[in-house]
């Protein structure tokens, strides 16, 4: 682990995992499986926070506890508490920034119908 192995050199090893964060390429290809690998759609969907489970999207507010998509401030704000002297004696962790999804459906998105056929159609 690095924490061990770096902590006595005063070098704190700490980690963000995101979950969904609107307007940012990922979850805007994941917000629908026939949009996925199409940039033009992609594009238009920039931007929008609303997200149901209707159609062929994929992203489903009732599994996220906070009901709404992350946003790139949530994760910077993170990060500064992180790099802040207020987290100096946090080393060794992750912190997950999902709404909570983690707690409710973990890999939901990985494990939906629709995702599974776009991929084993995928042309790798």
């Amino acid at each position: 682990m690095l924490a061990v192995e770096w902590g006595p050199h005063n070098v704190r090893v700490v980690g963000i995992v995101p979950g969904a964060i609107g307007g940012t390429e990922g979850v805007e290809r994941l917000m629908s499986v026939n949009n996925m690998n199409n940039r033009k759609a992609t594009e238009q969907a920039a931007g929008e926070k609303t997200v149901t489970k209707t159609g062929s999207n994929i992203l489903n507010f009732a599994a996220v506890p906070i009901m709404r998509l992350g946003e790139v401030e949530d994760i910077a704000n993170a990060a500064l508490y992180l790099a802040s002297p207020a987290a100096a004696y946090m080393t060794g962790v992750s912190v997950v920034l999902d709404g909570g999804v983690h707690l409710t459906a973990p890999n939901f998105i990985f494990n939906q119908k629709e995702f599974v056929d776009m991929w084993s159609k995928a042309k790798l």
